[in-house]
């Protein structure tokens, strides 16, 4: 079912309504928020298939003619004094037919609330709004309460979710919901790798669990694991029987490369050093890649994530390493002319389809220096999801007081539109 802008105003009205009716509940306010933390490449066995760097020219690249789909989404917060919204948009571009764009044209959960969790379960009975999340995918509530955690290091306190959980998972729904209507495609690009794989999944990563959790009725961050871990399952489950590529833009928190055995050859060393992705791809350029205007291709690399999730509320298992497809990778260092250069990594759960969508994948080249079919969905998902932001701002602002952050992020884009450039 589709959504016109009214139906998405309507939605915020709703909510600011019944935000409304919780000021004078809101006594004290604590605000939490913590960084994202690296990536759980310990967790992953990497090795290396081929120890050439292969070039592609640049201008002989092009596709076959397939049909081909690509699909990214976006997110943006608004901090408000007792509250946080996280607004959620999303493209799916197509060769074969007009675009969609989440959550207008596809529908699906496009605004994740974070609050208090007396609030939160007092807006849950107000609202009956498919598009409003105020819990996970599991149930519990994206609750932002500081309480007494047991750790193996004794009690410490921590908020029940993390602000940036919301958006990771929200993110996760959208592109979930468009790959769903990418079925008439021959070949599927995410911006982004196949299945993301973060720390907070590995069985190292030791979340606290509330004291009180039979009182709260609510088992704390360890639940983001759980919904992220389901929501997982179910991009695998789409995916598998696919021809689908990822297209990871973004290496400077990555650190898999200096695990993979031999790389220290294309820089000459035997011991690699503790350097992220982006970092020894620009080593391996300077030794390597020196003279090449196109693709220098590291690999193929081989993949293998070991990631076991069980809910430890009900005894069951929700992922495990059987579920986990091994898939391939190239590093990819674009140089185009003038010397300026990038990095991707390009993942596929199949070797063959892998190197046969290569070209496809790099036919076209923006001036951002992205694949064409990435700028797109990259762009306009960005583009929808700032069109929500502002429209979220000024719904919500007769209801509730925005911080100074989000206030001017507001002015900015206001600016923007008066001046034309959105």
């Amino acid at each position: 079912m589709s959504k016109s802008e009214a139906d998405i105003q309507y939605d915020l009205l709703k909510l600011g309504v019944e935000i409304s009716k919780l000021k004078d509940r809101a006594t004290s306010i604590v605000h939490t928020y913590t960084p994202r933390t690296d990536l759980g490449d310990d967790k992953e066995n990497l090795q290396l298939l081929s120890d050439k760097i292969e070039t592609l020219d640049l201008f002989s690249l092009k596709g076959d003619g397939s049909s081909v789909a690509s699909v990214d989404s976006s997110s943006r917060m608004l901090r408000t004094t007792f509250l946080d919204l996280v607004v959620v948009g999303g493209a799916l571009y197509s060769t074969d037919r007009d675009r969609l764009i989440y959550p207008f044209d596809v529908s699906g959960r496009y605004i994740g609330v974070a609050s208090y969790l007396e609030f939160l379960r007092i807006l849950q009975k107000a609202l009956n709004t498919v598009g409003i999340a105020t819990a996970n995918v599991v149930g519990y509530e994206f609750a932002v309460d500081e309480v007494e955690v047991e750790t193996k290091e004794g009690i410490r306190r921590e908020s029940l979710y993390h602000l940036d959980d919301v958006a990771d998972e929200l993110r996760l729904e959208a592109e979930n919901n468009l790959i769903r209507q990418a079925t008439k495609e021959k070949l599927l690009i995410l911006d982004g790798p196949l299945f993301p794989t973060p720390i907070e999944l590995s069985s190292s990563f030791q979340f606290g669990l509330p004291k009180d959790r039979d009182v709260l009725k609510h088992w704390g961050r360890i639940t983001h694991r759980w919904a992220y871990a389901t929501l997982i399952k179910e991009r695998l489950d789409m995916i598998k029987s696919r021809d689908v590529i990822g297209v990871v833009k973004r290496l400077e928190n990555s650190r898999k490369l200096r695990q993979i055995s031999g790389i220290g050859k294309f820089i000459g060393i035997n011991r690699v050093p503790d350097l992220t992705d982006a970092e020894l791809l620009e080593l391996i350029s300077e030794k390597q890649c020196n003279s090449t205007i196109g693709l220098c291709l590291i690999g193929p690399i081989r993949i293998v994530s070991e990631i076991d999730v069980k809910r430890d509320d009900i005894d069951q298992v929700i992922i495990n390493a059987e579920d986990i497809p091994e898939r391939y990778a190239y590093y990819a260092i674009l140089k185009i002319p003038g010397g300026i250069q990038t990095f991707f990594r390009i993942e596929g759960l199949n070797l063959s389809v892998l190197n046969n969508s290569l070209q496809e994948v790099f036919s076209g080249i923006t001036k951002e220096m992205l694949p064409t079919y990435i700028s797109f969905v990259d762009n306009y998902s960005k583009k929808v999801t700032k069109g929500l932001f502002y429209l979220s701002f000024n719904v919500l602002k007769d209801f509730i007081t925005f911080l100074h952050d989000t206030k001017l992020e507001a002015l900015n884009i206001s600016q923007e539109i008066n001046s034309g450039l959105v």
